[in-house]
């Protein structure tokens, strides 16, 4: 198929960091636009060779050649601007976590069913063959039954004047940024929601939770996270079972050049281990941009992005009350 023209709107780190090289490598997608206020997209666009730059947003949405766009703004304006898309006819995949409340999430939902467009939050690890190793060694029982899980997420934040995800008003602090993918990846490996959370956070100079610990329990199997903004950088996940265990190095985001390494450690002492190379970011514009040219529209994975978004709101309960908190499946849609 020809390649997928997609709109890249702001230049933010992980744009140029990450999105804008893996799109390079992409085999059936390609920049056509970048869009931003600060006067850096004609610099930004010249140098990853896309072809448009705009000043604003929304010419950039208005653009017919754009089939879809990639949203990576700070947390509390994904609804607004996934709305702007799905009203410009845009397919969307809009960074992690889509929204943070139910109202926008009604929102976000109402406005791509009404326009008939394909929306996916970017949960790139995902994408990532690892996680596929890991559910083949599941369904083979290699590890016997779950009996708890461990994923950590740590990295030390540059505490620059701005930071978004040190503001309480753009729905920063860690649960958000990082603790989400702990909790996806817990959800995704049960195939349901905890039944309840218990959470604790630390914040001691920041208006945010800045480091969180958290246990959910999935009626028996236990997950525990723990996330934050000042530990050296660790992003690693442990499933153990009756029979062994599997850890993976880099659970969440290795490097694009960078083996993932998947360990499974059985109790008769037998020891496999599996090195895994792939950027998930190209392999994650690789599959949206095969929905976007699919007939019909989707909320792709809609079930997962419900789940994390009720799992987040117990948690973030939890740490407002000091008290274990209940997920309620019915607050994810």
């Amino acid at each position: 198929m020809t390649a997928v023209s997609w709109g890249v709107l702001t230049t933010a780190r992980i744009a140029q960091d990450r999105f804008l090289p893996a799109m390079t490598k992409a085999r059936n997608a390609a920049a056509a636009a970048i869009s931003s206020p600060n006067g850096r997209a004609a610099e930004v666009a010249d140098r990853f060779g896309v072809p448009a730059s705009y000043s604003s947003h929304e010419e950039l949405l208005a653009d017919p050649n754009i089939e879809a766009v990639y949203l990576p703004f700070p947390n509390s304006l994904h609804a607004d601007w996934i709305i702007a898309a799905a009203n410009a006819g845009k397919d969307i995949l809009c960074e992690k976590p889509l929204v943070c409340s139910l109202q926008d999430y009604q929102r976000v939902v109402e406005a791509c069913e009404r326009n008939q467009v394909s929306l996916m939050e970017a949960f790139m690890y995902r994408f990532h063959p690892q996680h596929q190793k890991v559910r083949e060694l599941l369904n083979a029982g290699r590890i016997g039954d779950i009996i708890s899980m461990h994923a950590r997420f740590h990295f030390v934040m540059n505490r620059a004047p701005g930071e978004v995800r040190l503001q309480p008003g753009l729905e920063g602090g860690a649960v958000n940024d990082v603790g989400c993918y702990a909790i996806d990846i817990m959800n995704m490996v049960m195939g349901s929601l905890p039944s309840s959370v218990y959470a604790k956070g630390t914040s001691p100079s920041d208006p945010v939770e800045t480091t969180v610990a958290a246990i959910l329990d999935y009626d028996g199997v236990l997950g525990t996270l723990d996330c934050g903004f000042d530990g050296p950088r660790t992003n690693t996940f442990q499933i153990i079972g009756t029979e062994g265990q599997i850890t993976l190095d880099t659970a969440f985001d290795p490097d694009p050049g960078e083996s993932a390494r998947v360990r499974v450690s059985l109790r008769n002492g037998h020891t496999e281990v599996f090195d895994i190379t792939e950027d998930h970011f190209k392999a994650e514009i690789e599959r949206f941009s095969v929905r976007a040219r699919s007939s019909g529209s989707e909320f792709v994975d809609r079930e997962l992005t419900e789940q994390n978004l009720a799992v987040r709101l117990a948690v973030h309960e939890s740490l407002a009350t000091g008290l274990p908190c209940r997920v309620r499946a019915s607050e994810g849609g």
